[in-house]
């Protein structure tokens, strides 16, 4: 009695060791008994699904675990994803007696087994790890209870709006549906175990452009001609870092335009200083906008960063435009022939150097007066004799009579003849007068004509000086205005 008790109690203990022993490993390695049902058709159809006959779906859970999150591409709207997936699934014709799960670490072996067709419906590609060897894994519980794990690199396809960009945010969604089976034969779902979220993440992923926000799950589930799929969805909710855009894009192209209102200092006859600062400035603005281009897709909308470009771009050639405005305001008074004087010294000056009422006038005088200094002598002496002698016209007709009558007095003709040398040398005396005068009429014309010439460059430069005095405070006050309503709009109101 006392050898029975004994043998019974060594057995318990052998027992409570093998539990503990099976309790403290983690997996056992694949059983030929487990390979022989696997192979046995009859026992095990790996073309049926676990639920195929009991008339119900079978349920398949899934979970992931993000490790890493890299290259969203505005250009390409993709972005890549390196993930380790897990399915879970009863299928209680591969339950077994031993005390911990089966591993199962061979391809092929797996494939003997039935496993759900999952797919990522808007991957643009997707590849198993293999290296050193395939990353992936299977557990067979005893109760039947499979847990597949995998690691897969993935590059899916996110349909991005980029009205905002570069201050905008994305949300992109990860679609996950089974390929063959509607939700009458299998339905997803994601995990809702408590201590373990249905997808969770490294948290040491970082990315050059973007930030990872958050994650959330989602479902999908459609209805095609065949029937109604289950469809889950793994939504990630990514930032796009600003400051990169701001220091390479937004502050240069700001600076630029503070470098077009240098033409506002500058003065209004440094033409090739002034025209060749702007078109450099708004050249720069041009390549930056195109360089920008070169980054992101054509789309049928206006994004933020265009915006931005246009507005600068417009701030620079309203520069150029001030500066034509400028130069024509100071030509416009050298130019000006309304025939009315618009300032005192105008009539002043017509007063004092001529009978012209304005610098029109008093042009068209002097090129008349240069015309007129090829004088003409005969018409001078003509009249200069005329205004000595009223009686030569008489004393013409009276010599020609003489000729006729060639016994006239010769006591008449010789006091004539007298008067003809005293009439000639006060004709030199007259001539000289009149060209003294005349040059010294030219002279003053021409001074009167280049002092008012003065007077007028001295008004349009006035002018245009006020202009760039105005546009020194206008568009410091636009840009900024315009600043405050461009980052309120895109960045608080939405």
């Amino acid at each position: 009695m006392k050898l029975h008790t004994m043998i019974r109690f060594l057995l318990s203990v052998c027992c409570i060791v093998n539990v503990f022993e099976s309790a403290d490993l983690a997996f056992i390695p694949l059983t030929k008994a487990f390979l022989d049902k696997l192979k046995n058709e009859t026992l095990y159809n790996r073309f049926a699904t676990p639920t195929q006959y009991d008339g119900v779906p079978t349920n398949v859970t899934l979970s992931m675990f993000i490790e890493g999150m890299s290259s969203f591409s505005a250009q390409t709207m993709d972005y890549h994803l390196d993930v380790y997936f897990q399915e879970e699934w009863y299928d209680h014709r591969l339950a077994h007696n031993a005390s911990a799960p089966i591993l199962v670490r061979d391809l092929t072996v797996f494939k003997m087994m039935w496993h759900p067709d999952v797919y990522f419906a808007n991957a643009r590609s997707a590849a198993f790890q293999d290296i050193t060897d395939d990353n992936f894994l299977v557990w067979v519980y005893p109760n039947g209870r499979v847990w597949y794990d995998a690691r897969i690199s993935i590059v899916s396809s996110c349909n991005m709006d980029l009205w905002k960009y570069p201050l905008d945010s994305q949300e992109c969604a990860l679609r996950i549906l089974s390929y063959a089976y509607p939700m009458t034969v299998l339905r997803l779902l994601w995990s809702e175990k408590e201590d373990v979220p249905a997808i969770d993440r490294n948290p040491d992923i970082t990315m050059p452009d973007m930030s990872l926000k958050h994650i959330r799950t989602g479902y999908c589930n459609g209805t095609y001609a065949t029937g109604e799929w289950s469809c889950m969805t793994a939504i990630f909710y990514v930032e796009r870092e600003m400051m990169h855009h701001v220091m390479q894009t937004y502050v240069p192209t700001a600076l630029i335009v503070v470098i077009s209102w240098f033409n506002f200092w500058l003065e209004i006859d440094s033409a090739p200083a002034r025209v060749s600062l702007s078109i450099t400035t708004l050249l720069t603005i041009s390549t930056q906008a195109n360089a920008v281009k070169l980054a992101l897709p054509e789309v049928s909308y206006m994004k933020a960063i265009d915006v931005w470009m246009g507005s600068c771009m417009a701030f620079v050639f309203g520069v150029m435009i001030e500066f034509t405005i400028c130069h024509y305001a100071k030509n416009l008074e050298m130019l000006r022939g309304d025939g009315q004087p618009s300032l005192i010294v105008d009539t002043a000056l017509s007063t004092l150097f001529g009978a012209a009422r304005d610098i029109d006038d008093l042009v068209r005088k002097v090129a008349t007066l240069n015309e007129e200094e090829g004088v003409r002598g005969d018409g001078e002496q003509h009249i200069a004799l005329n205004m000595l002698n009223p009686e030569e016209p008489r004393l013409r007709s009276l010599n020609q009579n003489n000729d006729v009558t060639a016994n006239g007095t010769r006591y008449f003709v010789g006091a004539e003849r007298m008067k003809r040398k005293r009439s000639k040398a006060s004709l030199s005396r007259l001539r000289q007068q009149v060209a003294s005068m005349r040059h010294a009429t030219i002279d003053v014309s021409r001074r009167a004509f280049n002092w008012t010439r003065a007077l007028r460059n001295l008004r349009g430069r006035r002018v245009a000086q006020r202009i760039d005095e105005r546009c020194r405070i206008v568009f410091p006050m636009i840009f900024l205005l315009f600043n405050v309503a461009y980052w309120s709009f895109y960045l608080v109101f939405n």
